[in-house]
C-alpha cells in the first residue's frame, strides 16, 4: 500500500473542518474587496499614483496597474470574423538530466502548430528537438540544472514561434502557454541572462513583425487586482486584508461568458527588463458558458494596445479557439501544439537506447545506471 489511509483520516477531517471555516472567512473578505472595487473603478489617476509610491517603497511590488479603463470594466466579445487570420501556437516539454541515469543527457523538443480557419487548408505541425549532453554543448560553465533546462526550453519556444511567424502573413496572433513574465526570474549568472535574453530577443521581434502574441494562463491563482486594492485600502505595509483570495473570486460575477475584464498593466520585480513595447499587461477573459464558466488571464505587450485592431483580434480568436475544444473551453491550438511537443515514454526509452548503441558502436563500455536508480527499477517491476 503506497499510502498509509488510516494515518490520514484525521488529517482529512481536519483539512475539511479548515476549509470551512477558511471559506467563511473568504466570503467577508471577498465582499469587502468587492466594494473597494467599485469605490475605485473609476479612479485610476489616484490608483496609478499608488502604485508608483508603493513600487519606489518596495521593488519587488507585484500588482496589477490600471490603464485607462474602468476596474469594473467588462467588454463583450468583438464582431469581428477570425476567418483569414492565422493562429500559430507553440509549446515546449524536455527530459531534465538525470545523474543516475545511465547516460547524462536531456532533451528539449519544441512544437508549433499552424492552422488558418474558415480557409479550408490543413493544419501544420513542426518539431524541433534538442539534446543536451554537456556543458560545453549549451555554452555553459557550470553543472546543468533544472532551472537552467526550463529557462532553455522557455526561450527556444519563443525563438522558434518568432522564425517561423516570420514567414507566415499577417494577420497572425501567436500564442503559448503560460504567463509571459517567466517563472525563472533572470540570475546573475551570465548563463542564465543569455538564455533569457534570447528570449526578450524573440518577443522584440514578434513585436517588430507586428505578429499578435499572447500567454494564456489557464484559471490562474494570482492575486494582481487583489494586491492592487489591499494598496489602496490604506492598510499597513505588513497587513494582508484580502489575504487568501485570487483574483477570479473577485471578477468571476463580472465577467459574462466571451467577455473580458478591463487592461492592467503588469507591475513586478521583471518590469525593468519587460520595459517599453514588451511591458507586460494584461486581461481577464471568459471563455466559458453560463452553465460553465472558464476564467483564464491573457498576458501581451504594450506595443499590442497601439495596433489597431489588436485587442480585438486576440479577444476574438481565443473565444473562437476555447469554443473548437468543446467541453472543455481552452485554445485549441494550445492543446494541439502541446500534443506536437510532449515527449512520450516510449519515445524517452527509444532515445535512450539510440544513445546506448551509437556508444557501443564507438567501443565505449556499457552505461550503467546509479546503484540508487538501479534498486529503484527493481522496485517498480517487483512487489514484496
Amino acid at each position: 500500500m503506497p499510502l498509509n489511509y488510516v494515518s490520514l483520516n484525521s488529517s482529512i477531517a481536519q483539512m475539511a473542518d479548515f476549509t470551512a471555516s477558511r471559506q467563511e472567512k473568504l466570503a467577508d473578505r471577498l465582499t469587502a474587496c468587492r466594494a473597494l472595487l467599485e469605490i475605485y473603478a473609476a479612479k485610476l489617476n489616484e490608483l496609478q499614483k499608488i502604485v508608483a509610491k508603493a513600487q519606489q517603497q518596495n521593488k519587488n511590488l507585484r500588482c496589477a496597474e490600471p490603464v485607462s479603463e474602468a476596474l469594473n470594466a467588462h467588454f463583450a466579445a468583438p464582431t469581428l470574423s477570425t476567418q483569414g487570420i492565422t493562429v500559430l501556437s507553440g509549446d515546449g516539454s524536455q527530459i531534465t538530466p538525470n545523474p543516475h541515469e545511465a547516460a547524462f543527457y536531456g532533451v528539449v523538443n519544441i512544437g508549433l502548430f499552424e492552422m488558418c480557419p474558415g480557409s479550408g487548408a490543413a493544419p501544420k505541425t513542426q518539431t524541433f528537438t534538442e539534446l543536451i549532453y554537456d556543458e560545453e554543448s549549451l555554452g555553459v560553465n557550470q553543472p546543468i540544472t533544472e532551472d537552467l533546462v526550463n529557462l532553455l526550453r522557455d526561450a527556444r519556444e519563443r525563438t522558434q514561434l518568432a522564425t517561423y511567424a516570420a514567414t507566415l502573413p499577417q494577420p497572425l496572433v501567436a500564442l503559448t502557454d503560460g504567463p509571459l513574465e517567466l517563472y525563472q526570474e533572470p540570475r546573475e549568472n551570465p548563463n542564465f541572462r543569455q538564455y533569457f535574453d534570447d528570449y526578450l530577443d524573440a518577443l522584440k521581434d514578434l513585436a517588430q513583425l507586428e505578429r499578435i502574441n499572447a500567454g494564456y494562463v489557464d484559471r490562474p491563482r494570482a492575486h494582481l487586482l487583489v494586491k492592487l486594492l489591499e494598496l489602496a485600502s490604506g492598510s499597513p505595509t505588513e497587513e494582508h486584508p484580502f489575504a487568501g483570495l485570487t483574483d477570479l473570486a473577485l471578477i468571476e460575477n463580472l465577467l459574462r461568458p466571451g467577455e473580458r475584464s478591463a487592461i492592467f498593466k503588469l507591475v513586478s520585480s521583471a518590469s525593468q527588463d519587460f520595459s517599453d513595447r514588451l511591458a507586460l499587461h494584461f486581461f481577464y477573459l471568459n471563455v466559458g458558458n453560463e452553465a460553465h464558466p472558464a476564467l483564464a488571464r491573457v498576458d501581451f505587450p504594450a506595443w499590442i494596445l497601439n495596433f489597431p485592431g489588436g485587442v480585438d483580434q486576440l479577444h476574438a480568436v481565443l473565444l473562437d479557439q476555447a469554443h473548437m475544444s468543446g467541453d472543455h473551453p481552452y485554445p485549441y491550438a494550445l492543446v494541439r501544439a502541446h500534443e506536437t511537443a510532449v515527449v512520450k515514454l516510449d519515445e524517452a526509452e527509444a532515445l535512450k537506447s539510440l544513445i546506448q548503441r551509437e556508444l557501443l558502436q564507438r567501443g565505449l563500455p556499457p552505461l550503467l545506471d546509479s546503484e540508487k536508480l538501479a534498486n529503484k527499477k527493481v522496485g517498480w517491476r517487483t512487489r514484496y
